[in-house]
């Protein structure tokens, strides 16, 4: 790939982690009113990097989101930096693992990404506190995850239309597809 390309892939890489950061940062000051429950609109940025990337860099923005979100906090290593990083990691996973075996669309990606990163953290929680009590928190997770799931992977849809209809993907493709 020419040098140009790298910088402009390296560039936009950037440019979405630094977004799904500042989102990260700003998210739980959106309260919805249950305990442990977020939009998740920084997981949007990492639908949206695997869609103009692939599952490595995805991976690689949603990992750096959660240590850069709580470095910046000042949680490093603490509950919350745990509690992101087990859900991110098991989300992530489920992501590429759908997206490989499945033609699901965002939203189902989305809502597959919302579940698993809430059994993520309440598994995080039940290593970390020794509490197995904490399962029963599960289903509300789940049952707001499906609604906030779609939520985002709609917003991601609609995000990728527009790159789509501005041409921005078709610009990007070509350069991508050599990343």
């Amino acid at each position: 790939m020419k040098s140009k390309q790298k910088i402009m892939n390296m560039t936009l890489v950037t440019m979405l982690l630094a977004i799904s950061v500042f989102i990260h940062m700003i998210e739980p000051s959106v309260p919805l009113g249950i305990p442990g429950v977020k939009f998740g609109l920084a997981n949007t940025i990492g639908l949206i990097t695997i869609e103009l990337f692939d599952a490595k860099t995805m991976l690689k923005v949603n990992l750096m989101r959660v240590l850069i979100s709580t470095l910046l906090r000042g949680i490093i290593f603490g509950i919350g930096f745990w509690l992101s990083l087990f859900g991110v990691i098991l989300s992530s996973l489920a992501v590429i693992i759908f997206r490989k075996i499945t033609k699901m669309t965002p939203i189902g990606l989305s809502v597959a990404s919302a579940t698993f990163h809430n059994i993520g953290q309440i598994m995080a929680l039940i290593i970390i506190n020794k509490i197995w009590a904490m399962i029963y928190y599960l289903p509300i997770l789940l049952a707001t995850g499906i609604p906030t799931g779609i939520l985002t992977g709609y917003l991601v849809t609609l995000v990728l239309q527009r790159l789509q209809k501005t041409g921005i993907i078709n610009r990007l493709k070509p350069r991508i597809s050599n990343h």
